[in-house]
């Protein structure tokens, strides 16, 4: 059995604070639309003899990067687990214990208030003047193969009324951007200080992580969704109003129709304003991918691995078999007393047998 050293530091503002030791830390990091968050625990050394940063009237919002390493291991580099800036702070004087909360770059566009109506820009040119505002960097990469399309106001009386701020449903820059990222089949997330948006890939994909876990797993659970594995049917509608026309799909994810299916699939709608057949079919796909990965879930629990994150890819085994899966959540526990351990949420999104 391998041993292991792992060693842990935290910087604040790119420095490590001597005042505080590490105690334990829990880390949710996931692809479900929302920021990844860290909680810290520290002990305070010799909190009476100096001026505290956190014991301030206003203390500074400062940015933290947690990481961790393998003293063990022949390449012992730095692996950033976290990184982003502190939302809250709780200071126990009598304990010398402090507890400090923390979001990624995503929480930016999160706190971002849409105050205006946004017109002919183009998706991604959307999501980089979101960025410029929210005071991060862009890394925007829409699918390749997806025709550049108009997010704002340009030919149709519902583009014009969905684009007044007192009328749209978006309350935010995150609602609006992930909202983009969902129509382009791509993933939206905080990376750093830049927002990243990228097409979904698969585990055969250049350059993809695959961990194989396949005999390193603590606990396995495995849920599967009976109604969503006896199929899954999407019909995406649209209309036209200058031209007064309507235009439907369907798709159980191998053929297109314009009739409802046979069988006992559930059927999940969605209704769209001003597409065209090619971009139904399109937004049906990714809709329809989306929808089925939840058919199967499996949760296990493992000693923790440094370097796995969302939108990786692992292979485990499922029952009687053994599947590659995609990464959906990974919350990572640290403490002096329990040591590191991980618990991961996988399903298939562009895996493999």
């Amino acid at each position: 059995m391998s041993v292991r050293n792992l060693e842990v530091q935290v910087l604040f503002d790119g420095q490590v604070d001597p005042v505080l030791a590490l105690l334990r830390f829990e880390i949710d990091a996931n692809r479900y639309e929302a920021c990844d968050v860290a909680s810290l625990r520290f002990a305070v050394r010799n909190p009476a003899q100096q001026a505290l940063w956190f014991e301030t009237e206003q203390p500074a919002r400062k940015w933290v990067i947690l990481q961790m390493r393998d003293k063990q291991s022949v390449s012992s580099s730095w692996t950033t687990l976290f990184e982003g800036r502190i939302d809250h702070i709780e200071y126990a004087a009598e304990h010398a214990v402090l507890e400090v909360e923390c979001r990624d770059a995503l929480a930016a566009l999160m706190d971002l208030r849409i105050q205006d109506a946004w017109l002919n820009h183009t998706q991604q040119e959307l999501l980089e003047i979101m960025a410029q505002a929210a005071g991060l960097d862009a890394a925007i990469a829409l699918p390749s193969d997806q025709a550049t399309l108009m997010a704002g106001q340009f030919w149709q009386i519902e583009h014009k009324r969905g684009a007044l701020m007192g009328q749209h449903r978006f309350q935010t820059a995150a609602d609006l951007a992930f909202t983009i990222a969902r129509d382009s089949f791509c993933d939206l997330y905080g990376s750093g200080t830049s927002l990243v948006c990228q097409p979904l890939g698969s585990s055969s994909d250049t350059g993809v992580q695959v961990t194989d876990m396949r005999n390193a797993v603590l606990e396995t659970s495995v849920a599967r969704d009976l109604q969503l594995l006896s199929g899954v049917v999407v019909h995406m509608a649209s209309w036209d109003s200058r031209q007064r026309s309507t235009t439907q799909i369907y798709y159980d994810g191998v053929s297109f129709s314009q009739e409802v299916p046979s069988g006992n699939a559930s059927i999940h709608t969605f209704r769209v304003p001003g597409r065209r057949l090619d971009e139904l079919q399109r937004l049906a796909r990714g809709k329809h991918a989306r929808i089925a990965a939840h058919a199967l879930s499996v949760r296990i629990r493992i000693p923790g691995v440094l370097g796995i994150a969302p939108r990786n890819y692992m292979t485990v085994v499922t029952g009687n078999g053994e599947k590659t899966l995609g990464i959906d959540q990974v919350i990572s526990r640290f403490s002096v007393e329990q040591g590191f351990v991980q618990q991961v949420v996988l399903r298939d999104r562009g895996g493999g047998t």
